[in-house]
């Protein structure tokens, strides 16, 4: 076990102190700049927790709504000068605050293993039964072999596991039928820390020894992946989980020169996540923009945050309502007949602004699928 592992917010004193509180985070912050509210900030925010790491604060509700109304999108850590892990730190305090409230309470219960486990097998069921119960291709011997880790939609979407499998067998990579739930996002940026370090356990022991690629198009599902190394103890499945590559889905469909085609003309336009880092982002856009027979609008702000967290913390919705507005706006400008994106939790936001932006929004895999043929390989 790592005992040099965070496991309480003192254990960030130092980390908190570093900050000099010079406000450059201030011009990065997506809420700061539409609220100018000195609390939504990582400089207030770490004046609170300076006062409840020295015992001068209690870590009440009234700060745990302050913590809800980070949106994690971490350009406040992107653009600190002394480098402080914003995100880390706010979730731990989320954690400390979670364990001994009544809402965490309540979270644990619906959070629980049987509970959620519950919820998504019902659903993939359901969801097999209304896809008229597709019969999966078999496929041949690849020297590359990968789970495809769809996340908690690819419970809903069993069509685009096939595609993606498909997909995965032109560039010359078998996907081993494994199924799996949720990353476990989710639970920790509720607090719930514990239930994310149980599904990140549950997800490295499924990963069979021959297993050679952990392969992803959800943005936040690979940032979760990267994420078990700080909370799982174990050693043994640390290793386990370092000797396989996180991979996302396009960059392997950009590097293999996989080309598309919409099969009829239509104006699309992107929003990157948070969470997509800016390689990724640059060949994601490299296949949008060469979709042929699609043209291409770069919507004002496009990596700016879509405000999704604020819809996990129904609390701060009020707060957070011009950070929403303001993406919505951008994507109408574009007048784009498609939104497309790269997290499941994006997803769930741009729909929720689609009856005001008129766009309908999709995720790449998911357009690519039933919009576009490919069109050749190199």
């Amino acid at each position: 076990m790592d005992s040099n592992k965070p496991k309480s917010l003192s254990d960030y004193k130092e980390e908190i102190h570093k900050c000099s509180k010079c406000g450059l985070c201030q011009a990065v912050c997506p809420l700061f700049q539409t609220t100018g509210n000195e609390c939504s900030v990582s400089r207030g925010q770490f004046i609170m927790l300076d006062g409840v790491v020295k015992g001068k604060l209690k870590l009440n509700k009234n700060i745990n709504k302050y913590l809800d109304l980070c949106l994690k999108c971490n350009k406040c850590s992107e653009f600190c000068p002394s480098e402080i892990n914003v995100v880390d730190i706010l979730l731990c305090a989320k954690h400390e605050y979670f364990k001994n409230s009544i809402q965490g309470k309540i979270y644990s219960f619906l959070e629980s293993k049987p509970v959620f486990n519950t919820t998504l097998t019902t659903i993939k069921i359901l969801s097999n039964i209304f896809s008229l119960n597709i019969i999966k291709k078999k496929q041949k011997k690849y020297p590359i072999k990968a789970i495809y880790f769809g996340g908690c939609i690819s419970a809903l979407k069993p069509k685009v596991n096939n595609y993606v499998t498909n997909l995965l067998n032109k560039i010359g990579i078998e996907v081993l039928p494994l199924d799996f739930n949720c990353c476990g996002m989710p639970f920790l940026t509720t607090g719930n820390k514990e239930r994310f370090i149980e599904q990140a356990i549950e997800n490295i022991k499924k990963l069979p020894e021959n297993c050679d690629m952990i392969i992803t198009d959800c943005a936040s599902c690979e940032w979760s992946w990267h994420q078990y190394s700080k909370y799982v103890e174990d050693t043994d499945l640390i290793n386990k989980l370092e000797k396989i590559k996180i991979k996302d889905l396009y960059d392997l469909i950009c590097e293999n020169d996989l080309k598309f085609e919409s099969k009829k003309e239509l104006k699309i336009t992107y929003h990157k996540p948070c969470h997509t880092k800016k390689d990724t982002c640059d060949k994601i856009l490299n296949i949008i923009k060469n979709i042929q027979n699609t043209t291409y609008t770069e919507m004002e702000e496009y990596d700016n945050c879509c405000g999704f967290a604020s819809y996990e913390h129904p609390q701060t919705l009020s707060e957070t309502k011009q950070v929403r507005k303001r993406k919505q706006k951008s994507i109408t400008h574009t007048k784009s007949d498609f939104v497309i994106t790269n997290c499941v939790g994006c997803l769930t936001a741009l729909k929720l602004m689609e009856h005001k932006t008129k766009t309908k929004p999709r995720r790449l895999i998911s357009f690519l699928k039933d919009h576009c043929k490919i069109k050749h390989k190199h």
